[in-house]
């Protein structure tokens, strides 16, 4: 009998403190034991929010989802809930292995959930992207909607861009998302980096603004040549800095690895 393949998954759901710090935690640890990685969850209210993040690995492949769900609190949590649910029985149950496709389900799925209820307290819909690894050969393939993929090789950066297209609303259109192969330089190290709005929406800096894709962009790449570890750090440290006195105006969810 095969053995069964190790999914994990961020609900940050926050019913007690165990429960909240398992499944915040585990994701990460994770990836750590699969790949070099990092991960900042800073959510806007409390200990819950509407970004996530879900892990599987089977025999060959690596798949890292993030998804930034609409609203904030608790209440976007229990989306993220709807989203992971919904990955797993996609790339799982149904065996769909191709990133372009699993956001083409999800967007379907998410629509049959919800298009027949109504006065919702939250939003549906969600950007997400998805990245998938393949470490014994390196080949990386990414979809998104409405979340890019940064990838810094050699120390220069490439956003490789989504879809435009959000997933779970106008759900009578159909929605196509292309799968993207990103090169490799062999004997090159390489940095991949998600994020949701929240990271360059920051407040802060001397004239108390958003810091904007340019300055994100710029953090990102100059980030090259540190371990996952040192990133993550110089990360945290850039975001105390900048915002100062301001508060969060959004969740943040940060995911990094190098290959």
């Amino acid at each position: 009998m095969k053995p069964q393949e190790p999914t994990y998954f961020n609900l940050g759901l926050g019913e007690d403190e165990t429960q909240r710090n398992y499944f915040s935690l585990f994701p990460e640890e994770l990836m750590a034991s699969v790949i070099e990685s990092f991960v900042i969850n800073k959510p806007m209210i409390g200990k819950a929010g509407g970004d996530g993040f879900w892990v599987h690995q089977d025999e060959e492949h690596l798949y890292i989802v993030l998804f930034d769900c609409m609203g904030h609190g608790h209440l976007a949590s229990m989306m993220t809930r709807v989203y992971t649910q919904s990955l797993q029985k996609i790339v799982q149950e149904e065996d769909i292995k191709d990133p372009g496709t699993i956001l083409r389900y999800l967007h379907h799925k998410i629509g049959v959930k919800f298009k027949k209820r109504e006065n919702l307290q939250v939003g549906t819909g969600a950007d997400v992207g998805v990245l998938k690894i393949n470490l014994a050969v390196r080949k990386i393939e990414y979809a998104g909607a409405k979340t890019d993929l940064f990838h810094v090789q050699d120390g220069n950066l490439e956003v490789i861009k989504a879809d435009r297209m959000q997933i779970g609303e106008m759900w009578e259109y159909p929605h196509h998302y292309n799968t993207r192969n990103v090169p490799l330089m062999d004997g090159v190290k390489s940095n991949f980096y998600l994020s949701s709005d929240g990271f360059k929406d920051l407040m802060g800096g001397p004239e108390g603004k958003k810091l904007g894709k340019k300055q994100m962009n710029e953090i990102i790449e100059s980030q090259y040549g540190k371990s996952m570890m040192e990133q993550k750090e110089d990360v945290l440290l850039f975001m105390k800095e900048w915002s100062g006195s301001h508060m969060l105006i959004d969740d943040v969810l940060i995911v990094g690895c190098a290959l």
